[in-house]
């Protein structure tokens, strides 16, 4: 009897262990030019991902912060991470993103705003990263009702990498809503997250067995001139 409930626990725990393997589910889609990978189990409130070229893309539906009647600060957060991998015969360049969303004031003292942080490292060297704020293109203090559009982005140079060939890109998002008086109202929603690398092709530098064999060339092919030469005269 000991023996079976033994083995009954065994067979739970290695079910669970296998459940939570399975829970994790590593996915990649590719562009033209790279491979995305990430967590599909850890994509949050951006929700889905999809693929358009070399652009990675969400159209969340749940990113939002509001605040209601002088409730003080609203916070909506999330923070994504994604390996972008360069392929054979191209380099990275640069990295932008671009979010978009709606937002909507009403009442004194109504206010909302978004930010956040891209952060780049190279996979072969994570010690050392590069980081650019989010921040919108234009204030969110436009008050009233229809709700008003807003952009934001950021961008990376990262032509000093050299040629490097994987990155991880972490996307760090922040919605901000706020009321200070009563009958008051302040809304924002994030509705589209785009990550788009910049690619330029690489030349490819020959081997020495390559260059050992152009000459090996160049010299036959000169060999076989001067022979020639040596006939006609």
């Amino acid at each position: 009897m000991k023996y079976v409930n033994k083995l009954a626990v065994g067979m739970l725990l290695f079910g669970q262990t296998l459940g939570g393997a399975a829970l994790a589910a590593s996915v990649t889609l590719s562009g033209n030019a790279v491979d995305f990978g990430f967590d599909d189990t850890l994509l949050g409130l951006f929700g889905p991902a999809q693929i358009s070229g070399d652009t990675l893309y969400f159209t969340p539906t749940d990113f939002a912060a509001q605040s209601l009647n002088g409730a003080g600060f609203a916070l909506a957060n999330d923070t994504l991470n994604i390996r972008v991998t360069a392929r054979d015969g191209w380099s990275f360049s640069g990295m932008e993103l671009l979010e978009r969303g709606d937002y909507l004031l009403l009442g004194t003292g109504s206010t909302a705003d978004v930010a956040g942080q891209m952060r780049v490292f190279d996979v072969a060297s994570p010690l050392v990263d590069l980081t650019a704020s989010i921040g919108a293109t234009a204030p969110l203090d436009l008050p009233g009702v229809p709700t008003h559009n807003w952009q934001a982005g950021a961008m990376l140079d990262l032509n000093g990498w050299g040629n490097a060939q994987a990155v991880n890109v972490t996307i760090q998002n922040l919605l901000l809503a706020s009321t200070g008086t009563g009958s008051s109202l302040a809304f924002v929603e994030k509705k589209f997250v785009g990550l788009t690398p910049f690619m330029v092709a690489v030349t490819p530098v020959p081997e020495a067995h390559s260059y050992a064999m152009m000459l090996a060339g160049l010299g036959l092919v000169g060999a076989m001139v001067l022979r020639r030469r040596a006939i006609s005269k």
